[in-house]
């Protein structure tokens, strides 16, 4: 026991002396802090680009959003809107014009749309509908402006003229709610989708709180019609038991492209097939595909001859995702990328329709890549240590640049697209959060090393701010989603993993990409199809070990933390080792069997817990119930010593908060600490900053409790917590203006 104390006290003399030796440590008030890049778009001239920028805003704790336009060279930065309590999102140029329109819940509160001029002044509402806007979209020459609007389930499509001057005049009369438009390129003719039947009844019921939930209530088929602007007239486009979504039209008009799902309220996303329709003759939809994995999106060349789609490679479930092509003319898709160990996409084509361009992921890195459509080849454009994405319409061959890294938040660069790997070329255009730059941070390293089976694994270390190689640090291992994602070199800002937090704090932080993880190859993403948890289990532990036998990680003084699949491997290191001294898992499985009927998504559980077994079908609880059982934490629960922080979205579907009630009562039944959160109202992710701040506070007092034996979480402790960022975490006027 004196012992015990006496370790406890050198682990709390830690964090005290390495923080009067550094600058300001960041803490939880600057997670809340950050201003955050969201939608961004350049003009038509390529002279500015409007940014939308949220804040945190007291005493509600809502992040709300304001508009900023910014020139192309980064000198001169303008904010647009000023409106506190509201939110202004959604902005777009007027083509070949120089309006900006936006929505924006100011006034009434409903959302309505407003146009306003680059240079400044005041924002004209030009909509006043009841009951609020729905999606709206300038016509490809700017002339006109559509919008949906009308109460629910009755909402039609309306036109004003481009400027926002006039009266508007609804478009359509269909006998139901239109769900989705686009323009086509001529902007003679609009194309929508809509229900067949109306839902009149079902909103009436509820009106009436006759408001029983009917699970995979019947919903009806959704059809692709084209409706003649100056004659107002519609026809339909496709027939049969179809829902129709993700429409894309063909640069010459002729043709429309679309993702059809069967109307079988019991189908999943993989009965989701392509369809292809000539909006010249009429003719029924041609169906492209006919396979079960759900393909991506959808996208012609831009000479209308080609059409490209995302599937998973050999339209195959689970395989990693590659880009197809065929003719518009017929004939078969054919595989671009082949044998890449990444997963390609489509962002954008080059003018001349020879290259397709997607963001992608490369072990902890995301970078720009190019695609040659005729021979299949892929080449990185950016290398960059950290995460970049490129956006660019069509006109233009400027590239709009998102780039993070482990010191410096997401913000907004451009760059010509024949320069785009070089970075001496690309021009910064925004600062959000220039404080950052006077913050203590860890320090991040890319580490490597071997599992048991030689593979080769890989993952990021972040170190506590001033660190000391001479001594070892309490280390926490944190364990990503998903599992098909990974961890990158971007900055920590997020509730999430907030690793500054926990660096400032003393702790070392350990982020491993375990097999199952995506950027490493199809071989590493799927190893654990139904073999799920010794290989990755394996990889996690054996990187543990990496750091210890470094001299990082003190031995003794581990803990572990992970949502969704990283609380599935939470729950099972709870259940197969005793190292660690303190979990916090959330929305974790601990039940297999039970959670196949209880999740919204049962493909994933099929493919990782069938296995092979999955491309015959029998993969299922019942086809084998001791396997699934075998594999569920629960099974091994009385082997559980850990201390075990739980935590649960009340209206989580993915994992519901079912999983944590039967983990929480089996180790409060056999003595083992836990304490169970759960934050009402919330989904898989917790979206109220308020519960984000009760989640990392929590965390961080239960390592602190179990590792450092310090007093353990309290609401006292919460609520001074909030206090101080309620009042630190009002912005400078200038935090998202760069000063030349």
């Amino acid at each position: 026991m004196g012992h015990f104390a006496t370790l406890c006290l050198v682990l709390l003399l830690t964090p005290a002396r390495a923080a009067a030796q550094t600058p300001r440590v960041m803490d939880y008030a600057d997670i809340f802090r950050l201003v955050n890049v969201g939608g961004a778009e350049l003009s038509p001239d390529g002279a500015w680009v409007v940014y939308e920028a949220s804040r945190l805003q007291f005493p509600d704790w809502q992040r709300r959003t304001d508009l900023y336009v910014v020139s192309a060279d980064g000198r001169t930065t303008r904010q647009l809107t000023y409106t506190e309590g509201a939110d202004e999102t959604g902005a777009r140029w007027q083509p070949r014009g120089s309006l900006i329109g936006f929505t924006s819940t100011r006034d009434n509160k409903k959302r309505q749309l407003f146009l306003i001029r680059p240079d400044g002044g005041e924002a004209r509402r030009i909509t006043s509908d009841d009951d609020g806007i729905g999606a709206w979209a300038w016509s490809r020459d700017g002339a006109w402006i559509a919008y949906i609007a009308g109460p629910e389930g009755k909402r039609q499509i309306w036109v004003l003229a481009g400027d926002g001057n006039g009266k508007a005049e609804q478009l359509t009369k269909h006998a139901t709610s239109i769900e989705s438009f686009v323009w086509s390129e001529t902007g003679r003719a609009l194309y929508f989708t809509a229900a067949d039947e109306p839902d009149s009844t079902r909103r009436r019921r509820m009106k009436q709180d006759f408001d029983v939930r009917v699970m995979n209530e019947p919903a009806s088929a959704v059809h692709l019609w084209a409706l003649d602007v100056a004659a107002k007239t519609e026809k339909r486009l496709t027939q049969g038991d179809l829902r129709v979504s993700g429409v894309e039209l063909s640069r010459d008009g002729r043709w429309a492209a679309f993702r059809g799902r069967p109307n079988d309220r019991y189908a999943d996303d993989r009965a989701t097939e392509l369809y292809l329709v000539n909006l010249e003759t009429g003719a029924p939809a041609e169906r492209l595909t006919d396979n079960y994995v759900g393909e991506g999106s959808v996208s012609f060349s831009p000479d209308s001859r080609s059409l490209a789609c995302t599937a998973d490679r050999d339209f195959t479930w689970g395989n990693l995702s590659r880009v197809y092509v065929r003719p518009i003319a017929g004939g078969p898709w054919r595989e671009l990328g082949k044998g890449d160990a990444r997963d390609i996409g489509i962002e954008f084509w080059s003018a001349d329709g020879r290259t397709i361009y997607w963001n992608g992921d490369e072990g902890v890195n995301g970078n720009v890549y190019s695609l040659d459509v005729a021979a299949g080849a892929v080449r990185p454009l950016t290398g960059v240590v950290g995460t970049v994405s490129a956006a660019k319409n069509r006109e233009q061959e400027t590239a709009l640049l998102r780039y993070s890294d482990p010191r410096s938040p997401t913000d907004l660069y451009l760059a010509p697209m024949a320069k785009l790997g070089r970075r001496e070329a690309w021009v910064r255009l925004t600062r959000l959060n220039p404080w950052v730059d006077s913050l203590a941070l860890g320090r991040y390293e890319t580490v490597r090393w071997k599992a048991g089976d030689g593979t080769t694994v890989e993952g990021i270390l972040v170190y506590p701010v001033g660190w000391d190689r001479a001594r070892r640090y309490p280390l926490i291992v944190q364990l990503h989603g998903g599992p098909a994602s990974a961890y990158e070199n971007s900055f920590s800002g997020s509730y999430g993993t907030y690793t500054n937090v926990l660096a400032g704090k003393g702790y070392a932080v350990f982020q491993p990409n375990y097999r199952g993880s995506t950027g490493y190859g199809e071989g590493f993403q799927s190893a654990i199809s139904g073999n799920y948890w010794p290989l990755a289990e394996e990889d996690i532990l054996s990187g543990v070990d990496t750091l210890v036998a470094r001299g990082v990680a003190a031995p003794d003084s581990l803990g572990m933390m992970g949502w969704s699949a990283g609380g599935h491997w939470s729950n099972w290191t709870l259940v197969t080792t005793d190292r660690f001294k303190a979990i916090s898992s959330g929305a974790g499985v601990s039940n297999w069997i039970s959670l196949y009927a209880q999740t919204d998504v049962q493909s994933t559980r099929e493919y990782y817990l069938g296995g092979e077994a999955t491309r015959t079908g029998a993969n299922k609880p019942w086809d084998s119930f001791d396997h699934w059982w075998a594999e569920s934490p629960l099974r091994y629960i009385a082997r559980a010593k850990t201390p075990t922080l739980l935590h649960s979205g009340e209206k989580d579907e993915r994992i519901p908060m079912a999983q944590n009630l039967e983990l929480h009562m089996a180790l409060k039944k056999r003595g083992v600490p836990t304490e169970f959160l759960v934050y009402p109202g919330q989904p898989h992710g917790l979206q109220l900053q308020r519960y984000q701040l009760v989640k990392m506070v929590a965390e961080v007092s239960w390592f602190e409790r179990w590792i450092r034996c310090q007093p353990g979480f309290t609401w006292e402790e919460l609520l001074a917590t909030a206090d101080r960022i309620a009042g630190k975490g009002k912005p400078e006027p200038t935090a998202a203006v760069i000063s030349r």
